[in-house]
């Protein structure tokens, strides 16, 4: 029931691990040159890492082009033209990779590096051994490693344009040439940017060499050159690294001093450069793939169009204060190499393989186009330029409107020197002798101008950046997933196939690595007891879950007035039997401790594909009428294959204008025996915060001494796909605040902003905003203590200094303690002894300290449904100066101004995860950032754009103090 959040979960950006494998930023492709110089990036790794990548096999290329032109489509009724794709399952592997050594001996150049466990500040629970999927590095160089600026420019008898840039392709020519490979010698490795390393003193430190690069395939008339210029600027202070790691304040990210992050380059450079020589990879990225059965899936849900790898993360990382490198196992969604456009744009649209697609295009304008927009942003080659001698890449920045028919441009005639206007279609048979077969298709637009999609052809190792939609989501999820078991398993698998002991260079820079992973001493912190009015146990649930049997809500709240309707869709439904539902429910509410009428609700019957706005409008006249007074609620009965749409349009109406309490409910779970009462008990848990009523809580002692508030906050950006449209849509921002005494009951303030700016420009109105709505429920009275949950990277100095303004304005003293709640990583904790769950995951309650920072740890609150469970990172973070770095968190850990003991701390942000007021489970991040994300989410779908100018307008003040997004 896609689109569907009322009774659906939405799966949040964090929840898979493609939502961290992102498109590479405008800094990498200026670093990297033009992007039709993509294939350049290719030969750039082979020159990086060696000949053995520039001979790797290129299968699974699709045979769809031949000769110079023409589309030809596979006949097949799918897109799949591999046997081993058409399967609904991933292929098996045979590969049968070394067993790992049990030592590692040190290297030459290697000196140990000997650390102790880190003290356990922690005090509750029971001790248990965990082990992380961190490898330690045991050996740092005791040589002398020398790190080199280098410096490529055009000269200006070889430019182009006017411009000394090198691309990505002169580059990688310039690095295989044996001038500068004779130069640099066999231990050097280069980032790809800027930034070299060596243990071999190519010159004296401070000194600096230039050498001109004759590259082959000259231009008429100009040579075709690249200087360059190689400077030795210093050494790596490894010792400098030592100290840093040894005083074991540091967490998942590296420290922003300059000395420690170009140790940190140097490492994750040296590293890095063995997978990406054999694998598929991108510029910087930590991420890895190969195209090999067993390691792939085609999405049979987008018509094979799109396939799902499994590759391998690594990163160098500080650990439990350790240096390590991090492994884990990664999924990301490719594009199938050597698809034409046309397939692409039929399978996305959903059109039989059969069926003429310029027909159907011209029958249905609008799916179509929305359709070719998914192609945007993805990079294509063509063929036709040089008789498919070469593939050439190029980015498709948008879709054009117009076929190659109905696209003319200007043309020069060589011949007589006249300007004349001729069409897309004519021009390429004319220059390429080539008939395009569906010249009334949009053309795709690049740079370098207007391409027929039948003569585009997905390019090898194009990442599809986009949201997968629907099934894709499901298929994708059932391929990247695995129980905990399992996924150890590949974990270790991936580090047999790094094979750090073989490899050559990190000998020469004496660095060594453990085959083994980390492992450490954990500790179990006990359940906490979730609280009702009736039926408390006297004991929290260990396993993390529970049910509602025998128990009432803690403050149930109740209706008045209330209304139902309907959305048929194919077959529908007769009266007696909604009727019937209707008093199932009522009942299931009230054994909830809910308040109910007497009456049946007010009734209407809905056309899905008519106007929503007035079947709302209906429904708020009937009920009004029928029970004298304003509806209190309504229930909207929809089928599983409804349109999302009626969800945005029923949650608009009834939130922005009528301001009434709204549950949308899937027919097919709602009256199915099977499971019912527990659809039922679920539905309940959100009707009565809607209402604003509170399900449960958990008794922490510290709430109790004042008043506290919690505060969770968040920012939702457009895809990359809406980045490119213009204007883009904006970013959201929401703020969530607890009222009552036990933090469960909580109001949110959205806000709309600039696209993918980080930082929340509207914080002081919407903070001070939550101070006065806390207020309002507290006699006047404001919070005395705040925790601020976020996941927002850009916090700290920039936000927190407006927190203090507003509390200066309103003349309030609040101590403020700001924890960092982080899931976008890729620790993964697994029980040493055995004692895990069904799936080999470790217990809720699990928790390892990160660092010597206090209060810095990984937590797992929650068991999984399926997969491995994956911990939150929490550290209390306190303003402080920053200094730029391309690591992404770049946070000093100081003492909080709560003064939170270890204990207390995370007793509290354990405690919070079972107080999620809409499940009978406890979550696995604190929840007012999960409220947060589902504010910015509902902001999201209640946008209002005219004229190209957005608005965001405000829910309806009597829904102030509900929880509406629920």
């Amino acid at each position: 029931m896609s689109g569907y959040g009322d009774d659906h979960r939405r799966s949040s950006r964090g929840d898979l691990d493609r939502r961290r494998e992102r498109s590479p930023d405008r800094r990498d492709r200026a670093l990297y040159g033009r992007r039709d110089d993509h294939q350049g990036y290719d030969d750039l790794r082979a020159a990086q890492y060696g000949q053995q990548y520039s001979q790797r096999n290129d299968e699974g290329v699709r045979g769809v082009y031949s000769g110079r032109g023409g589309y030809r489509s596979s006949g097949r009724g799918d897109y799949s033209h591999h046997d081993h794709y058409s399967s609904s399952r991933a292929c098996s592997s045979s590969e049968k990779l070394p067993d790992l050594p049990d030592v590692v001996p040190r290297p030459t150049n290697g000196g140990a590096l000997t650390l102790n466990d880190l003290p356990v500040k922690g005090t509750m629970g029971r001790s248990v051994r965990i082990a992380l999927n961190h490898f330690v590095v045991q050996s740092l160089p005791v040589v002398k490693i020398f790190q080199y600026d280098l410096r490529f420019q055009v000269p200006t008898s070889s430019q182009r344009r006017g411009s000394e840039k090198v691309s990505a392709l002169q580059l990688a020519k310039v690095l295989l040439s044996p001038t500068l490979m004779t130069l640099l010698g066999p231990n050097f490795i280069f980032d790809g940017v800027s930034l070299g390393w060596s243990p071999d003193k190519l010159m004296e430190i401070g000194e600096s060499r230039s050498t001109t690069i004759d590259l082959p395939g000259h231009f008429p008339g100009r040579p075709n050159q690249v200087d360059v210029m190689i400077r030795n600027s210093g050494t790596l202070n490894i010792r400098k690294l030592v100290e840093h790691i040894k005083a074991g304040f540091v967490n998942l990210t590296v420290a922003t001093d300059p000395v420690i992050e170009d140790c940190f380059k140097a490492l994750n450079a040296l590293y890095r450069q063995d997978p990406a020589s054999r694998m598929i990879t991108r510029p910087r990225s930590t991420a890895f793939f190969e195209r090999s059965p067993g390691l792939m899936l085609s999405l049979q849900s987008t018509g094979g169009v799109l396939e799902a790898l499994r590759g391998i993360h690594q990163a160098i990382q500080f650990c439990c204060g350790k240096l390590t490198i991090n492994v884990d196992v990664t999924a990301t969604a490719f594009y199938t190499p050597g698809l034409s456009a046309v397939d692409v744009a039929k399978a996305f649209a959903g059109i039989p393989p059969q069926q003429d697609v310029e027909q159907w295009a011209s029958a249905h304008p609008i799916p179509f186009r929305q359709a070719c927009e998914r192609i945007a942003g993805m990079f294509f080659s063509v063929r036709h330029l040089n008789a498919g001698r070469n593939e050439r890449k190029m980015r498709v920045i948008q879709v054009s409107v117009k076929g190659a028919r109905e696209t003319e441009f200007e043309e020069q005639d060589h011949e007589n020197g006249r300007t004349v206007t001729t069409s897309v279609n004519a021009y390429f048979m004319r220059k390429y002798q080539i008939s395009l077969q569906f010249s009334h298709l949009p053309l795709l637009i690049c740079k370098d101008g207007h391409f027929p999609m039948e003569l585009c052809f997905t390019a090898t190792g194009e990442r599809y950046k986009e949201a997968l939609q629907g099934r894709e989501t499901s298929d994708f999820i059932k391929f990247a997933t695995s129980p905990a078991y399992t996924r150890s398993q590949q974990i270790m698998e991936n580090v047999k196939k790094l094979h750090w002991h073989e490899l050559n260079v990190p000998a020469a820079f004496g660095l060594s690595i453990s085959p083994k992973m980390l492992e450490i001493q954990g500790r179990l912190l006990p359940s906490p007891i979730v609280q009702y009015s009736a039926g408390t146990e006297a004991r929290g649930p260990d396993s993390g879950s529970w049910n509602l049997r025998g128990k009432r809500l803690l403050t149930p709240t109740g209706f008045l007035s209330w209304g139902m309707a309907y959305l048929p869709s194919g077959r529908g439904i007769n009266d007696q039997v909604l009727q019937g539902f209707a008093r199932v429910l009522v009942t299931s509410l009230a054994g909830l401790g809910m308040s109910t009428p007497h009456e049946p609700p007010a009734f209407i019957l809905g056309n899905p594909q008519g106007d929503l706005n007035e079947m709302v409008q209906a429904l708020f006249a009937k009920t009004g009428s029928f029970y004298k007074r304003k509806p209190d609620l309504f229930v909207f009965l929809v089928h599983q294959d409804s349109s999302p749409a009626i969800y945005k349009v029923i949650k608009n109406v009834c939130e922005r204008q009528y301001g009434v309490a709204s549950q949308v409910m899937v027919v097919e779970k709602a009256l199915k025996e099977r499971g019912q009462m527990q659809y039922l008990g679920n539905i309940g848990l959100k009707i009565n915060l809607k209402l604003g009523g509170r399900n449960s809580c958990v008794g922490e002692p510290l709430f109790q001494r004042k008043r506290w508030m919690m505060i969770g906050a968040d920012v939702s950006h457009p895809s990359p796909g809406q980045l490119r449209q213009n204007p883009p849509p904006p970013s959201f921002t929401a703020l969530t605040g607890s009222y009552d005494p036990d933090c469960v009951c909580f109001t949110a303030v959205t806000s709309a902003q600039t696209a993918t700016v980080e930082l929340i420009a509207d914080i002081r109105p919407m903070f001070k905003e939550l101070l006065l709505r806390f207020s309002q429920k507290n006699k006047g009275l404001f919070p005395e203590s705040i925790i601020w949950d976020s996941q927002i990277p850009a916090l700290i100095e920039q936000e927190v200094k407006p927190l203090k303004e507003v509390c200066e304005q309103l003349g309030l003293s609040i101590t403020i303690s700001i924890c960092n709640a982080v899931k976008n990583h890729h620790t993964r904790l697994f029980p040493v002894d055995g004692r895990g769950d069904k799936l080999g995951n470790v217990l809720p309650g699990c928790i390892v300290e990160a660092s010597n920072t206090p209060n810095d740890f990984f937590l797992v609150s929650q068991s999984a449904l399926q997969g491995t469970v994956r911990p939150c990172h929490v550290t209390p973070t306190s303003p402080s100066k920053q200094k730029s770095s391309t690591h992404r968190q770049q946070y000093t850990l100081i003492s909080d101004e709560n003064n939170l003991s270890t204990d207390d701390f995370q007793r509290i942000v354990y405690g919070l995860c079972f107080a999620y007021g809409r499940a009978t489970r406890s979550v696995g991040l604190v929840p007012p950032i999960y409220y947060a994300d589902q504010a910015c989410s509902r902001a999201k779908i209640s946008i209002r754009t005219v004229n190209d100018q957005a608005s965001l307008p405000e829910p309806h003040e009597d829904l102030k103090f509900s929880m509406y997004w629920q």
